[in-house]
């Protein structure tokens, strides 16, 4: 293959994203680019000169891959661990670490646009089971792709003759953490509002929830619900009993108290998976959200069936089993709560059943930890992490 074939073949590659993944696409458009002949790999990411470089070996690149959606696919692999951010995440970590090598290729691999085809010697959980004889979930976080496979795996194998990336250039990233991570959330909102003109392309919901954890700004969680309480808002009456607030030197004039027509409905996750380290910092947030509202609080255990907690300070847990979500609301029902005039708060670590619930609730927010996943198949409400 000449140069100018190899040329075309880039280009072509590059326009086949773009128009199969825009947000993709964008992605690589907006990376800087550096051609490295002596580079070992097709492909690599590094943080230089205050900025995140694509370092692209044309040789070896067009040697591996023979056509222009094979080109795509493998740009689409970068693109993929930009919007997962593993170049932060495993900067430390990645010297010669064959699992994070692999459990961060499993986590990418997954949502590489199907209309291409598939990506020559690509690491998928196929490719795990016929090598262990483990089929490992669909849809995990490259972290907890990395712990299951530290449980079965004795010696990790290399990657053997797989070129295609260099994941030992995250390193490069050293003290410049926080430029580094800037500059990467930078590059992730550009190629959004790049891609907003054709559209970002057909992309799995847990793409686009990574993406909107990125660019979406960053609130404390409190502040979330508590602008959803005052989209909902409370009656109040008058009373001579309060002094009114407006002008307190005026004892002639009346005061107010809130009837609280809005009720803040707040469910804790007492099942099995949470520990009680989990459980002590839910009910932390428990008791500053009974402070700090101006609304009628109703705090509540779930497992597979729900619990009233009549009183929030003198709570005993006892751990329970499963993880039901459709019990919460089904308990809302039976307690005549309004699904106009409430507030679900659900804190929780997740995990429950993936099938769609019922229910005419929808002023809904899921409190989550930080790497954690509502496994519902259609989420709903606002996803808030603590």
């Amino acid at each position: 293959m000449n140069i100018n074939e190899k040329d075309n073949l880039m280009i072509d590659g590059v326009k086949t994203l773009l128009d199969a993944s825009p947000l993709y696409g964008n992605i690589v458009m907006n990376l800087t680019r550096e051609n490295d002949l002596n580079s070992p790999y097709a492909l690599a990411l590094k943080w230089y000169n205050h900025s995140w470089i694509l370092v692209i070996n044309p040789e070896l690149l067009t040697h591996l891959f023979t056509n222009h959606n094979q080109i795509a696919l493998a740009l689409a692999h970068e693109a993929l661990h930009v919007i997962w951010q593993h170049p932060l995440r495993y900067a430390k970590k990645r010297q010669h670490n064959t699992l994070i090598d692999l459990g961060t290729d499993l986590a990418v691999n997954q949502y590489l646009p199907e209309q291409l085809g598939q990506l020559p010697s690509a690491v998928t959980l196929q490719t795990i089971f016929e090598m262990y004889g483990k089929m490992l979930p669909a849809g995990e976080d490259s972290a907890a792709y990395i712990a299951r496979l530290s449980e079965f795996v004795d010696q990790v194998p290399m990657r053997g003759n797989d070129k295609l990336d260099s994941h030992g250039d995250w390193s490069s990233v050293g003290e410049s953490v926080a430029e580094a991570t800037s500059a990467l959330n930078m590059v992730i909102k550009k190629a959004t509002d790049d891609a907003k003109r054709s559209g970002r392309g057909q992309l799995s919901h847990a793409v686009r929830r990574q993406i909107d954890e990125v660019i979406a700004p960053k609130r404390n969680w409190r502040a979330v619900i508590r602008t959803g309480l005052s989209q909902l808002p409370n009656k109040r009456r008058e009373s001579r009993a309060r002094f009114n607030r407006r002008q307190a030197y005026r004892l002639d004039l009346v005061g107010e108290i809130s009837t609280y027509n809005t009720q803040l409905a707040v469910f804790i996750d007492n099942s099995a998976s949470i520990s009680d380290q989990q459980a002590g910092i839910m009910m932390a947030n428990v008791l500053q959200l009974t402070k700090q509202f101006d609304a009628d609080v109703h705090v509540f255990s779930f497992d597979t069936q729900v619990h009233d907690i009549k009183k929030v300070n003198d709570w005993v847990r006892h751990a329970g089993g499963g993880t039901t979500f459709q019990s919460i609301f089904n308990t809302l029902v039976a307690q005549k709560f309004n699904p106009k005039q409430t507030i679900v708060v659900i804190l929780t670590d997740g995990d429950g059943e993936t099938n769609s619930l019922h229910t005419k609730f929808r002023h809904v927010y899921w409190l989550l930890p930080k790497d954690k996943k509502l496994s519902i198949s259609q989420p709903f409400g606002k996803i808030v992490i603590m």
